[in-house]
């Protein structure tokens, strides 16, 4: 079923994309949407055929591109999850929750707290689980329907770690169900396993749970079945269609009535984007090495796929320049292991500075390519018949934090230190402190509710500081943390950015506020890091329109109705500052 040769689009695309001056010597992926979107109304309407109630679901990962879930949620398929950050992107691409679950073998507080305000399925996989479920139902008073996941065989005839047992179904799991009045079963989640060998596998499966599944399924009749099948090069006659015929003869054969029963859902997504995912690669030089030419590539090992078992997957995109030597070579990454080679020895033809292309290379690879010592690629996505950028290259940089020491002193008494968690507890104790008189004047304070909460804005504070995103600083008083002083929204083009700030209460009148604007200013300024410095501030809040007016910002205007608080608009006096003022008030 897995076609064996690239089309010819795909091929003249990565031509041209590797012939920009960003990918001289770095790989890129392709994924051909358009391809992987007729495949979706395939199993759609193969699956129509022969079930009543079916549905095609695709799992959604952190490393999944934004777009392509975006168009399968317009497309009618259901997302799996296994996060909240997972399920966070389901709903951004346009998943709805009633076509959202929550599985995997890991799951927080978080991400059940999180699936349960959704009111979305779960997928429970150990008794542990279930029982977290349950007190957190029970903390919220409300009755929520639950699937459990049965476990598959695995090797040698003995059931995979992951998943429910018949045996734990009937000794821990009913027992828990039958005794609470929060969670109520709503079906049963088969995994069938990664990459079967073939068909039967699936249906031999099917068979040996089918009796447990009858006698146990509950009105609701939900089932979803799993697999990773139409993944390796199969037989001609291993298509959907046959798939689905197989299951549904499975399921007649043991009652007639199931196919049209049961609520069935399809998890195929390896089928959707593995055959239609391309990472494109350049051999940079060779050496005579193991009685073979060892082709280094630009590609590290990390999860690209073997050629061993993907022969056909390789092509090369100048195959006018192909080596003619005959001479045997092997692909290899760039990671320090000996054995980092990409395919066996074979005839394969590259020469020096000649790009390549890898297909079935899905979500996985996309996230872990090149993951040890260089940025990520790219991913490009053929849609609709022409070629747009659907995840952006990114450097390690991006999220590390590095904690530079940072600091303005004011006087003895008074610094200003760069964002750091290690003032998260004191921070969080001002904020709980003060949110009822913060909330007056900011939205932020009510979502404010744990020390982690602090905890984590401190941290993507820090990586904003570090990347002159914005400029945080926290107001040290006495060496206690009293405050946070902020540049932010800034415009490094024109050289200008907006002051915040806010102080504990139980510390003001003492000047801090208005001594930390100043020195904010005067040391961003002094190094020419901005010109133009902004307050902005309602009208209706006194004490910030009298810092501003201390710190000798110029009013510039009254914006009518632009700050929206507490369920009314207020009108915002806007302030600047620039050197020249500083001068003018000297």
């Amino acid at each position: 079923m897995i076609q064996k040769t690239v089309p010819e689009y795909i091929i003249q695309v990565a031509k041209e994309i590797s012939g920009r001056t960003g990918h001289a010597d770095f790989p890129f992926f392709l994924f051909d949407a358009d391809n992987a979107l007729e495949k979706a109304k395939i199993l759609i309407s193969t699956s129509k055929k022969y079930f009543t109630d079916s549905n095609i679901a695709v799992a959604i990962k952190s490393c999944s591109l934004g777009i392509f879930c975006k168009l399968l949620a317009e497309e009618g398929l259901h997302a799996k999850v296994c996060s909240a950050d997972e399920f966070q992107i389901a709903l951004f691409a346009g998943f709805p929750t009633d076509r959202i679950t929550l599985g995997g073998p890991l799951k927080t507080t978080e991400d059940l707290s999180f699936a349960l305000e959704k009111d979305a399925l779960i997928y429970v996989d150990n008794v542990s689980e279930l029982r977290k479920l349950n007190t957190l139902a029970v903390n919220k008073n409300k009755c929520y329907g639950v699937g459990i996941r049965l476990s598959h065989f695995y090797r040698n005839g003995k059931y995979s770690r992951f998943g429910i047992t018949k045996e734990e179904y009937i000794n821990d799991i009913l027992p828990i169900l039958s005794n609470t009045d929060h969670l109520y079963l709503k079906g049963f989640h088969l995994y069938i396993g990664s990459n079967p060998e073939n068909y039967p596998k699936i249906t031999d499966t099917l068979h040996h749970w089918l009796p447990f599944l009858v006698e146990h399924m509950p009105s609701s009749e939900h089932l979803d079945i799993s697999t990773n099948f139409f993944t390796n090069p199969e037989p001609e006659n291993y298509d959907p269609e046959t798939i689905f015929r197989n299951i549904h003869d499975v399921l007649h054969s043991y009652d007639p009535n199931l196919s049209e029963r049961w609520k069935l859902i399809f998890e195929l997504d390896h089928y959707l984007s593995k055959d239609s995912s391309y990472v494109i690669g350049k051999a940079l030089g060779y050496k005579h090495h193991y009685d073979a030419k060892i082709i280094q590539t630009n590609l590290s090992i990390n999860w690209i796929t073997s050629i061993h078992n993907w022969h056909h997957s390789l092509t090369l995109l100048n195959d006018e320049d192909k080596d003619s030597t005959k001479d045997k070579q092997i692909l290899a990454g760039f990671n320090c292991f000996e054995d980092d080679s990409l395919s066996p020895q074979g005839h394969y033809g590259l020469t020096e500075g000649q790009h390549f292309l890898i297909r079935s290379c899905n979500n996985y690879n996309m996230q872990a390519s090149n993951e040890w010592t260089r940025k990520k690629p790219p991913v490009y996505i053929w849609l609709r018949g022409s070629v747009l950028i659907a995840k952006m290259s990114s450097s390690f940089t991006s999220r590390d934090l590095f904690h530079k020491e940072e600091r303005i002193c004011l006087d003895e008494n008074i610094r200003l230190e760069a964002p750091s968690r290690k003032f998260s507890s004191a921070l969080y104790k001002v904020i709980q402190f003060n949110k009822e008189y913060f909330s007056v004047f900011m939205a932020w304070p009510p979502s404010v509710n744990h020390e982690c909460d602090t905890a984590d804005y401190l941290d993507s504070c820090f990586l904003a500081h570090q990347n002159d995103k914005e400029k945080t600083h926290i107001i040290l008083f006495n060496e206690n943390p009293v405050g946070l002083v902020s540049l932010h929204t800034i415009d490094h083009v024109n050289k200008s950015g907006y002051i915040g700030y806010w102080l504990d209460k139980r510390v003001q009148g003492n000047g801090i506020i208005t001594r930390a604007v100043n020195a904010l200013v005067e040391y961003y300024s002094s190094r020419h890091f901005l010109h133009r410095f902004v307050i902005r501030c309602t009208t209706v809040n006194q004490r910030s329109n009298a810092v501003a007016k201390r710190c000798g910002f110029v009013h510039e205007a009254t914006f009518r109705e632009a700050e929206y608080l507490n369920g009314v608009f207020h009108d915002q006096n806007i302030y600047s500052w620039i050197p020249s003022d500083a001068r003018c008030n000297s």
